[in-house]
């Protein structure tokens, strides 16, 4: 019979610790590094042979030798940082596919539900819809990313001493957390399945929504976040349109406290190697993209009061007419504005917590 590379390792371990050296390899001959020919080929041939994997780089499926790989490289992409996240957004999948599919504890938990289908992608990990094989009843998993466990399990163990904190979540508008484990190396969480639509669906469908369903929708948010905040004294850190949640009886959701709670200086320097940006975009306050391990409530009430201005708008809040935008916006009164844009000021002179605004909305809807 045939021996094969796969043959000579014992466990899974042995394939992702392969995974690894392949990505440093391919980072360094990306920038004109040194990686040998006869380790690039190795590493190659095990990759192609895993069985089972859904999807293989293109660059490994064309590029025979480590130098065909630079040149490839090379125009495909002409900076290092856009290679890097070429290289990242190829074998990250790969890491994921082999610890998901074979590590310890997939097959137990396979034995209890069963997938569905990948409902979300993003927030460092993925998001599973499972389906509970005697019960029947459907629950929203997340795995994370092997960002999550390359510290050793010194961070593995403050990544569950901090998951605690989600199980304390007891507001209707906040998705709810039921379990957390590890399938291999890979921390997940296994969360109330919410049959509903995010806010970016809800706009590309149906458009802006009026004064009132915006103020609807922004009482059960703020009341929400307020849990969080004073009660649980959690910050999200990441609001935006995608991690809000709506379904047809007046239902709301927060979604993807996940990052929250885990950025540490040696956590956040890695997710940034690896491509992945843990702030960005229109819906993050200013202070916290310039400083991503600012850990400050008023930087949530910064991505309310976005989403807020969107739910009317349609846009995200950019440039400086944002007060001017908002005026042309019908039953829409100063009061109203203020509450808005208040929100959207600069730190110091933002609104101060989610208790001051709730009221401020209750006011609004008298």
């Amino acid at each position: 019979m045939r021996t094969t590379e796969l043959d000579n390792m014992p466990d899974e371990d042995d394939i992702l610790l392969q995974v690894e050296h392949l990505k440093m390899g391919l980072l360094a001959k990306a920038t004109d590094g040194d990686f040998e020919q006869s380790e690039y080929s190795r590493l190659r041939k095990i990759i192609l042979g895993i069985p089972g994997l859904p999807s293989v780089p293109r660059f490994l499926k064309i590029c025979r030798t480590a130098d065909e790989f630079r040149s490839y490289m090379q125009g495909e992409a002409p900076s290092y940082k856009e290679r890097r996240l070429i290289i990242a957004e190829e074998l990250n999948p790969i890491l994921e596919f082999v610890e998901y599919e074979t590590g310890e504890g997939a097959l137990e938990f396979k034995k209890l539900y069963e997938e569905k289908e990948i409902i979300g992608s993003g927030g460092f990990g993925q998001v599973y819809q499972y389906e509970h094989r005697l019960l029947k009843i459907s629950f929203a998993v997340k795995i994370f990313a092997p960002a999550f466990y390359e510290g050793g399990e010194k961070e593995l163990e403050r990544f569950f001493q901090e998951a605690r904190m989600l199980f304390k979540f007891n507001h209707p508008s906040i998705i709810k957390v039921y379990d957390a484990g590890l399938i291999g190396k890979r921390p997940f969480i296994r969360m109330e399945y919410f049959k509903g639509k995010n806010l970016n669906e809800i706009l590309m469908e149906h458009g802006t929504l009026s004064s009132s369903q915006a103020l609807n929708m922004m009482e059960h948010l703020v009341s929400g976040m307020r849990h969080a905040h004073e009660e649980i004294g959690i910050i999200h850190r990441d609001l935006k349109p995608s991690n809000i949640m709506a379904a047809r009886p007046n239902q709301f959701r927060i979604i993807d406290f996940g990052m929250s709670i885990f950025i540490e200086n040696e956590l956040h320097s890695r997710l940034t190697k690896t491509g992945e940006a843990t702030v960005s975009g229109y819906y993050n306050a200013p202070e916290l993209v310039e400083n991503p391990k600012l850990i400050d409530k008023r930087s949530d009430i910064y991505s309310l009061g976005a989403l807020w201005y969107t739910m009317l708008t349609g846009q995200p809040p950019a440039g400086t007419e944002l007060k001017e935008n908002l005026i042309e916006i019908k039953d829409v009164d100063e009061n109203y504005i203020n509450s808005i844009t208040n929100c959207l000021s600069n730190i110091d002179s933002r609104t101060s917590s989610c208790d001051k605004l709730l009221n401020q909305i209750k006011e609004l809807k008298k």
